[in-house]
């Protein structure tokens, strides 16, 4: 391949499968030459043990040539992952409508085209060994969850849109209680594909984004994010970071009295979380601000 920038993920497993299998042939391979070399009569009988000497550092330097190729490609095929979920991210979110203002029943598109690609890449994994396979899946599943939570906490000030203007899409600006709700589905997608692979507690990945969903849906969440009541809201959410709370809610579109009594009326699963009003979300900003604050002296 003379371009290894242009390798697809199949690819790049296969050239390290390929390293991995030479590395494993390196000793017989030695020494079938070695032995050949001294039955032919190349090899001096006064300088066998040298020569053998001589081959058996040889042979410990294309070892840890294959373990330093193998690495190499490690990280190429994780580099390719990650920059195709990228891609799929920023296209899907692009001009995504995070104030959604009703409820979704199933996965957003942007969840379900990032876990089809995992899930047809994890396939392709089949010739690496068993600790590489899993640590792929917990790099590419971290990577996800790690985007997202940035895209919903990071600041949209005037460095970050020079940032973004050097390629990636801007944070959520705006993100209503519905938007937390469908993100809420999208988790629980994603926790459900690292199911089905098979890689035990590969659904932790999602653990902190997950987190500061579902406590942004707690009707408790006025409550527990009270001072007093500290132990309580580390107890239920202990992926919370208040950090996090606060650039949250510094985005998020309150709901008007009439849009909240509407709501309410509808559907039970409208009742079932947390919607905030505007008042509400100045107030829960005040008090964890003041957490913060208290924290820093």
């Amino acid at each position: 391949y003379t371009h290894f920038d242009e390798l697809s993920v199949d690819q790049a497993v296969q050239i390290t499968a390929d390293i991995s299998a030479l590395q494993s042939a390196l000793p017989r391979m030695f020494g079938t030459i070695m032995r050949g070399l001294c039955h032919i009569g190349l090899v001096k009988s006064d300088l066998v043990d040298e020569t053998f000497e001589y081959a058996e550092s040889v042979l410990k330097g294309a070892n840890k040539s294959c373990d330093k190729q193998v690495a190499n490609m490690y990280s190429s095929v994780y580099e390719i992952c990650r920059n195709k979920i990228d891609m799929l991210i920023d296209f899907s979110l692009e001009n995504f409508a995070w104030v959604a203002r009703s409820v979704r029943d199933s996965p957003n598109a942007y969840a379900e085209s990032i876990v089809e690609y995992m899930r047809s890449t994890f396939q392709c994994l089949g010739p690496m060994d068993e600790g590489s396979r899993a640590g792929l899946h917990f790099s590419c599943c971290g990577h996800v969850a790690e985007r997202l939570v940035k895209l919903l906490t990071d600041p949209v000030d005037e460095l970050e849109r020079r940032r973004v203007s050097s390629g990636g899409i801007a944070p959520v600006s705006k993100i209503d209680s519905f938007g937390f709700r469908n993100l809420a589905i999208d988790i629980a997608h994603f926790e459900a594909f690292a199911d089905s692979t098979g890689v035990g507690q590969l659904r932790e990945c999602f653990s902190e984004l997950k987190c500061l969903a579902a406590a942004l849906l707690d009707r408790d969440l006025p409550v527990l994010l009270l001072p007093d009541n500290y132990q309580a809201r580390r107890k239920k959410y202990p992926f919370l970071s208040l950090e996090k709370v606060l650039a949250v809610l510094e985005k998020y579109a309150g709901t008007g009295i009439g849009e909240k009594l509407m709501a309410r009326g509808g559907s039970v699963g409208n009742r079932e979380f947390l919607m905030l009003e505007k008042k509400e979300v100045i107030q829960l900003t005040k008090i964890v601000k003041l957490q913060l604050g208290s924290q820093n002296m």
